[in-house]
């Protein structure tokens, strides 16, 4: 195969890839079902190793209430909550593209 055959391969493919994730809806909701107020959340991407910061920031969730979000890059996420009481839940390599909402319930985090 030559040189510009597979560099041609390779174009097409990466532009396939980017063309998937383009199609991509990274937006999601945070449904509190709980029955217990949120106090912190955090996600990011499976492939990263610390948390970062606590997207809720300075807010709290109630219970029955929900927040939307929506991640920069397609792919599979972490998804991390504490509630006001210091119990936590973790629901880990969610695929974001599959998946529109994260549910709080008293059995920790759903994806849906």
């Amino acid at each position: 195969m030559s040189i510009r055959r597979i560099l041609l391969a390779g174009f097409l493919a990466s532009g396939f890839a980017a063309s998937a994730n383009a199609q991509c809806d990274t937006r999601f909701t945070l449904l509190n079902n709980s029955s217990e107020t949120i106090r912190e959340f955090y996600f990011g991407p499976s492939s990263r190793s610390s948390w970062g910061a606590d997207r809720l920031g300075q807010n709290v969730l109630l219970n029955t209430r929900s927040m939307n979000f929506a991640t920069r890059f397609a792919g599979a996420y972490d998804f991390r909550i504490v509630w006001a009481n210091g119990a936590a839940a973790q629901l880990m390599g969610v695929n974001i593209c599959s998946t529109n909402q994260i549910v709080a319930t008293r059995s920790g985090l759903v994806a849906r």
